[in-house]
């Protein structure tokens, strides 16, 4: 079996090395899987990673646990479990081309919110950050009858 790789979008290279080196990640690994949370929640989109850059080698992804990150993006997306099987035709998606493409679309967002406005990244950042625990959102599929409280119970615990 060939060696799977996660790769970096090349376009937004540059704001990768100021995420880890300016900014909160220690690896550009953990900036990748920042922007396809932040792309997942913010654009609901996936935009085509285009050329890549750098690649990740699978063992490394897995050996951070990020692995079960990106096949629960992947479920979100497909809502199916075929998703994560060896039996896929070639053509269709596979979770590791999910991530990137929400990579790519949260590197936008990170891109244009935090990055091409005024104020230091890392506040600009912590300010995306506190926007995603104020907003308001729906409660998690199958349990849309339950009261906020309860929920709010449920997370505490």
């Amino acid at each position: 079996m060939a060696e799977k790789f996660i790769t970096r979008p090349a376009k937004f290279e540059k704001l990768i090395d100021r995420l880890t080196e300016q900014g909160p990640f220690e690896t550009k690994q953990a900036a990748m899987t920042f922007a396809a949370a932040v792309g997942w929640y913010f654009v609901r989109k996936r935009d085509p990673r285009g050329k890549g850059s750098q690649e990740i080698r699978w063992n490394v992804v897995e050996s951070s646990n990020d692995d079960a990150f990106i096949h629960a993006l992947a479920l979100a997306e497909s809502d199916s479990i075929e998703i994560l099987g060896r039996d896929r035709q070639k053509d269709e998606d596979d979770p590791i081309k999910v991530f990137e493409e929400y990579a790519t679309a949260g590197f936008q967002y990170i891109q244009d919110k935090c990055v091409d406005v005024p104020g230091d990244l890392l506040d600009n950042l912590l300010d995306l950050i506190a926007e995603v625990n104020t907003s308001p959102s729906d409660p998690p599929p199958g349990l849309e009858g339950l009261p906020p409280e309860a929920l709010d119970f449920f997370l505490a615990g």
